[in-house]
C-alpha cells in the first residue's frame, strides 16, 4: 500500500467518525429538545395544578361566606319570628281585653310641649350648617400644610441672598465663594420646589380659612340658639320619656304606628336603647307635627330641611333594630 493510499484510508476513516459523531450530536440535540419539550409541560402542568388550587381556595372561602351568611339569616329569621309571635301573642291579649285597657297617647301634647319640639328642631338645622369636628381639623390641616410651606419657601430665599452675599464679597475661585456657589445652587433649587408647593396649596387654604370663618360667624350668630335648643331638646325628652314608661307601666294600648316599628312591648334586653328609640321617634313627631296614624316618621317631607332629612334617616336606621 503506497503511503498516499495509506492517508486516503485514515481520512475516509476520519470522515467517518466526524459522521457518526455528528449524528449522535443530532440526536442528542433531539433528545435534550424533547426535554426541554418535557420541562414546559411539566411547568405548565405544575402552573395548572397551582391555579386550581388557588380557585379551591376561592371556592372554599366563597362557601365558608355563604355558609356564615346562611347561619346569620337562620339566626335573624329565628329571632324575627319569635318577636312576631310575642307580638301576635300579646295582640290576642290585648284584643281579648281591649275594652278593659287604657290606650296611650302619643299623638296629642300641649303646646308647650309643641314649643320645645320646634324650638329643638330650629336648632338641630342651624346644626348641620355648622362645621363638623373633623372637618375643622380638615380645613385647619389645610391651612397649616401652605403655611409651612411658605416659611419654608421663605426660609431658602432667605439662604439665597445670604449666599448671594457671601458670592459678591468673596474672591472667585477661593474656598468660601465654591462654598457659597454650592449653597446658592441648592437653597434656590429648594425655594423654587417650595415655591411651587406653595402655590399648589394656596386654593386649599383660602377655602379652608373662608369656611372657618363662615363657621365663627354662624356660632356667633347662632349662639342663642344652639343653647336653647339643646335646653328645649332636654326638656321634651324628659316629658315624652316619662309619658312612654306610665304607658309601659300601666300595660297600655299602644299605637299601630308605635307597634309597627318599636312592638307592643318594651324588650327584656336593650329596654333602655329601647326606650331612647321610642323617645326619639315621639320628639321627631312633635318637631314635625307627623299625625300619620300607619307611618311611624309620616311620608317624605316635602320641604328642604337639612336637619330633618339627617334625623329621619338616623331614626330610620335606629328603627330597623327592632
Amino acid at each position: 500500500m503506497s503511503l498516499s493510499d495509506d492517508y486516503s484510508y485514515k481520512i475516509r476513516s476520519l470522515d467517518s467518525r466526524i459522521e457518526d459523531l455528528e449524528n449522535d450530536l443530532e440526536s442528542l440535540k433531539t433528545s435534550f429538545g424533547y426535554i426541554d419539550d418535557l420541562g414546559h409541560e411539566l411547568r405548565s402542568i405544575r402552573s395548572a395544578v397551582s391555579d386550581a388550587e388557588d380557585k379551591a381556595d376561592e371556592v372554599r372561602s366563597n362557601l365558608e361566606d355563604l355558609e356564615t351568611d346562611a347561619r346569620g339569616h337562620i339566626a335573624d329569621t329565628d329571632r324575627a319570628l319569635k318577636k312576631l309571635t310575642a307580638r301576635i301573642q300579646l295582640m290576642e291579649a290585648n284584643l281579648a281585653a281591649a275594652d278593659k285597657m287604657p290606650r296611650a297617647d302619643f299623638d296629642s301634647f300641649p303646646a308647650s310641649w309643641r314649643a320645645l319640639g320646634v324650638l329643638a328642631g330650629k336648632a338641630r338645622a342651624a346644626r348641620t350648617m355648622l362645621l363638623t369636628h373633623s372637618e375643622r381639623d380638615s380645613n385647619s390641616s389645610s391651612i397649616r400644610s401652605h403655611q409651612e410651606a411658605v416659611e419654608q419657601r421663605d426660609e431658602q430665599y432667605a439662604a439665597v441672598l445670604t449666599a448671594a452675599e457671601t458670592l459678591a464679597t468673596t474672591a472667585f475661585g477661593t474656598p468660601q465663594h465654591e462654598q457659597a456657589s454650592q449653597a446658592f445652587t441648592t437653597a434656590r433649587r429648594q425655594a423654587d420646589q417650595y415655591a411651587r408647593t406653595t402655590s399648589h396649596r394656596a386654593p386649599y387654604a383660602r377655602r379652608a380659612r373662608a369656611a372657618l370663618a363662615r363657621d365663627r360667624e354662624t356660632r356667633v350668630r347662632d349662639a342663642e340658639l344652639l343653647t336653647e335648643g339643646i335646653e328645649a331638646q332636654k326638656q321634651l325628652y324628659q316629658k315624652l320619656r316619662h309619658r312612654i314608661s306610665e304607658a309601659i307601666r300601666d300595660r297600655s294600648l299602644l299605637p299601630m304606628w308605635f307597634v309597627t316599628v318599636l312592638g307592643p312591648v318594651a324588650p327584656t334586653r336593650k329596654t333602655e336603647d329601647w326606650l331612647e328609640a321610642a323617645t326619639t321617634l315621639l320628639a321627631y313627631r312633635i318637631t314635625y307635627n307627623i299625625t300619620d296614624q300607619v307611618l311611624a316618621l309620616g311620608g317624605e317631607p316635602d320641604d328642604d330641611d337639612p336637619g330633618r332629612d339627617q334625623w329621619r334617616q338616623e331614626l330610620t336606621e335606629a328603627l330597623r333594630h327592632w
